[in-house]
């Protein structure tokens, strides 16, 4: 089984374990900023090596062989999907997030299938939430599926590398793109570093302001958000941090 490091967050700032995801930082990062009219034109398009249909069918199958080009089509050409649905309510997320909640005290087989059960709901809403990927390759790897274990891993790191190469995200002209806002708090967090607080600076972009500057002394990162407004929504979603249980840094709340 992949190491897994469960650890359970004092305070904000405080965490008993600092272990990430192998893979996650891009160091000396080629930037691919995405072009929304050649994402949605390759995406749209059936004789497309990157028509969505197919790259979704390949990732949700175990996403072996996506190559990164792939991912970079397959995750920002979901948002001219029909299924995406960024500030629709998902029970299923809340669900899994419960069922998280009871392993941490009772890890038995049956409460690892219920986040397994609840955690492939929510991947039918929002397939590229590193938050739900870490949960479901914890609770594989915790049944001895080490397939899907290693399946849920290498779609957690290449969705966060695919975010990373959007952007350099150290100026407000260069963000990183997320299709959520949970996406961007789930990427700085896999990076072992945590949340001080969020300021949206801009009608399309917001600034996450570390609690300690980073390896390379940023005191944090712009992200693009405007996907998520791209269609008018029935309810207004803000930036949010919830602090909690743990797994591989990235909150459980």
């Amino acid at each position: 089984m992949l190491v897994v490091l469960m650890a359970l967050v004092l305070s904000v700032g405080e965490c008993v374990a600092q272990t990430q995801p192998q893979g996650v930082q891009v160091v000396g990062k080629v930037l691919r900023v995405p072009d929304n009219e050649d994402v949605l034109k390759r995406t749209i398009d059936s004789e497309s090596p990157y028509w969505l249909p197919r790259l979704l069918g390949l990732y949700l199958s175990g996403g072996e062989g996506l190559t990164d080009e792939a991912y970079h089509y397959l995750y920002y050409g979901y948002a001219y999907s029909e299924a995406y649905k960024p500030l629709e309510p998902l029970p299923a997320e809340e669900k899994v997030l419960g069922a998280m909640e009871v392993v941490m005290q009772e890890p038995t087989t049956d409460n690892m299938q219920r986040v397994i059960d609840y955690g492939l709901q929510v991947m039918e809403r929002d397939p590229f939430s590193p938050k739900n990927l870490n949960f479901l390759a914890y609770a594989y790897g915790s049944l001895g599926d080490t397939l899907n274990e290693r399946r849920c891993f290498d779609r957690l790191n290449k969705v966060l590398a695919t975010i990373e190469r959007s952007g350099s995200g150290v100026k407000e002209n260069s963000p990183m793109h997320v299709l959520s806002f949970s996406h961007a708090a789930d990427l700085i967090y896999a990076r072992g570093q945590q949340i001080k607080r969020r300021e949206v600076v801009s009608r399309t972009a917001e600034f996450i302001f570390l609690d300690t500057k980073d390896a390379l002394g940023n005191q944090g990162y712009y992200f693009d958000f405007s996907r998520i407004y791209w269609t008018k929504p029935d309810v207004q979603e803000a930036p949010k941090e919830k602090r909690g249980w743990t797994l591989n840094n990235i909150p459980i709340k």
